[in-house]
């Protein structure tokens, strides 16, 4: 019986994983672990060997890029559904028909066929005047007379010309300070309680001072955007939101941002782009504070740059270009601070970083905070309710203590306006593979 043990112990490893044969639980267990070690170090070799193959040769290297080419690994992002509102479609879908830009040769021979067409047109005319009377040639005397006419006005219409009119209104600040790297003046504010979750305070101004943990939210965004601004919604007095933009939209104002409170922490962000809009109401979760990250860099109070990235659908870019009036236009480049907000599965991560240039190839990055995410929950095309039509003007002057009117019975706070272009609901989230930024 030993004879036959060490006989079974010095076999080799079984090819097969198949160990039912084997009548002892123990040793069956053990034959199986073997088999198991054998073959993840015969894989391991193999990918080693491989590896070495393919870098050193360029056989190899011909080889590994059909390897990967053929070894697509299926993602939820590479089999999203396709959105017809995409503008930049991505490396996993085939533009349509519909959708491709037109070539430079087919608007050359549509040219062509139309030029050709109209000289046709006008050799019939000219011979359907010869063979007419007098008065037809006189006519078409006049008819030659018309297109020179309107050539020499269209020549004087292409002539370029100084246009008066702001194109963009977002950019009023920026055409009149003509300072690039200004920036976007923003008032932060807070929400304003309810009664259910303060009853015992009667008066609205003692329900509007923010908790703990959303001052301390409020002082981080304070550090992030240099030209921001905070204001507690007590000095508001009972207005609504769209009185409260009405009034920073009059003071020039490019955004206001009101952090909304739930059990005391902040769970809304609303952002509402001056001075024609739109709304956004984000829903913010995993907030993590630049004291809470290990090893977290200090923040200079430079201008950061902006990253973004995965903003594909026309929701997206409407969501981008809201995020990007928040920072000036040409950042400090000596700061050396990049933000980032990066859109995946339609959630987007908000970052903060320093980066410093160790080599020539690599940068390293020092992470200042705060993190924090963002979800699209609804998007409408103009200010909340309250705001009122827009004159164009500005008030000369910063009026600190005039605040602005107290809002009418019976309008919530929050109500936004008319037009809604987007709005969340459960069943979005029924198939995994569509997304809407």
């Amino acid at each position: 019986m030993r004879a036959r043990a060490s006989e079974e112990e010095e076999a080799p490893v079984r090819k097969s994983g198949n160990v039912s044969h084997i009548g002892n639980k123990h040793k069956r267990q053990d034959m199986y672990q073997k088999y198991r070690k054998e073959k993840a170090r015969s894989k391991l070799q193999r990918r080693l060997q491989t590896a070495k193959d393919e870098r050193t040769s360029a056989e190899g290297k011909r080889r590994r890029k059909e390897r990967l080419a053929a070894n697509k690994t299926k993602t939820i992002e590479n089999s999203r559904t396709y959105n017809p509102t995409v503008l930049n479609a991505p490396n996993t879908h085939e533009v349509p028909s519909w959708m491709q830009p037109v070539s430079a040769s087919s608007t050359q021979s549509e040219n062509r066929t139309s030029t050709e067409q109209h000289d046709d047109d006008q050799t019939s005319d000219a011979e359907d005047g010869q063979d007419g009377e007098e008065g037809d040639s006189s006519e078409s005397e006049e008819d030659d007379e018309e297109p020179e006419k309107l050539s020499d006005t269209a020549s004087v219409d292409n002539e370029p010309e100084e246009m008066d009119e702001i194109v963009d209104p977002h950019q009023a600040k920026y055409d009149q300070d003509a300072d690039p790297t200004a920036p976007p003046a923003i008032l932060i504010t807070t929400s304003l309680p309810s009664n259910a979750t303060s009853p015992h305070l009667a008066s609205a101004n003692a329900r509007s001072h923010p908790a703990e943990e959303v001052r301390n939210f409020v002082k981080e965004l304070l550090g992030v955007f240099t030209g921001a601004e905070y204001r507690p919604r007590a000095k508001a007095k009972g207005a609504g939101l769209g009185k409260i933009c009405s009034w920073a939209r009059a003071r020039r104002y490019d955004a206001v941002i009101v952090i909304g409170e739930a059990r005391k922490k902040p769970c809304t962000l609303t952002l509402v782009q001056l001075p024609m809009g739109p709304t956004a109401l984000f829903r913010l979760t995993s907030i993590s504070y630049g004291k809470e990250i290990y090893g977290h860099a200090r923040n200079t109070g430079h201008s950061p740059e902006l990253i973004m990235n995965n903003f594909t659908t026309a929701l997206g870019h409407r969501v981008g270009h809201m995020l990007q009036h928040l920072f000036p236009k040409v950042p400090e480049l000596e700061g050396r601070q990049v933000v980032t907000a990066h859109n995946q599965r339609d959630y987007v991560f908000f970052r903060r970083h320093r980066y410093e240039f160790r080599s020539t190839e690599k940068a390293a990055l020092q992470e200042i905070g705060p993190r924090f995410t963002l979800k699209l929950v609804s998007m409408a095309a103009g200010l909340p309710k309250g705001a009122g039509a827009w004159n164009g003007r500005f008030v000369d002057e910063l009026e600190v203590d005039d605040p602005p009117p107290a809002q009418a019975d019976g309008q919530q706070d929050g109500d936004l306006d008319d037009g809604i272009e987007f709005l969340w609901k459960p069943k979005m989230s029924a198939s995994r593979r569509s997304f809407y930024l």
